[in-house]
């Protein structure tokens, strides 16, 4: 007897937090993350999910924890990068906010460890192969990075033009390897010239 396979489509806002979602998986984070003790309880969301949901987060570039309800395009109703990233659902802001109020040194330790595990043998091939390639070439760029106008919660930020205008934030000065693997990003004012 056949089985009818039954494909199912799911749209998102965020497709490339769904393939970095399936990476994470190769590189095994959810899984570790799930292992890491925790003595928050768990209602509908493990702590160790919203963890999980702070780097998505992250990696979405979203700029404060409230932006994963109240953003356009609200993170924790993404069922596609939800299911990416192996969980049923992603919890409300306020509660990633309370797991992460909870967290201690020791499991932000262990939470950082294993990401950078995860990471170190997939960075090592990256730079082996930029190496074998011939003379490493580095791109540096200046990456701007706007804070909301009203902000007092960003030291250091200050007006410098962004993109399209006049804006308060930071520079991001990025260094990688031509088109493939970033190396570093400092933090600088807003003004911090840009050379072209």
């Amino acid at each position: 007897m056949s089985e009818k396979i039954q494909a199912v489509t799911q749209e998102t806002d965020h497709a490339m937090l769904v393939v970095w979602g399936q990476l994470a998986h190769c590189l095994g984070l959810p899984q570790a993350f799930a292992e890491v003790p925790m003595s928050q309880k768990t209602v509908i969301h493990t702590p160790q999910s919203k963890v999980l949901e702070f780097l998505v987060a992250n990696l979405a570039g979203l700029p404060y924890a409230k932006d994963i309800s109240k953003a356009n395009q609200p993170l924790d109703q993404d069922q596609a990068v939800a299911k990416a990233w192996g969980v049923d659902g992603w919890a409300e802001c306020s509660g990633v906010s309370r797991t992460l109020h909870t967290l201690t040194e020791t499991q932000g330790e262990q939470y950082a460890t294993i990401v950078d595990r995860a990471l170190q043998l997939w960075i090592d091939q990256e730079v082996q192969l930029a190496l074998n390639q011939g003379p490493l070439e580095l791109d540096g760029d200046l990456s701007p990075r706007p804070v909301s106008n009203g902000s007092k919660t960003y030291p250091g930020a200050e007006y410098g033009y962004m993109n399209t205008g006049l804006q308060l934030g930071y520079q991001a000065a990025l260094v990688s390897t031509y088109g493939r693997l970033g190396l570093s990003v400092t933090r600088h004012s807003g003004n911090t010239p840009r050379l072209h």
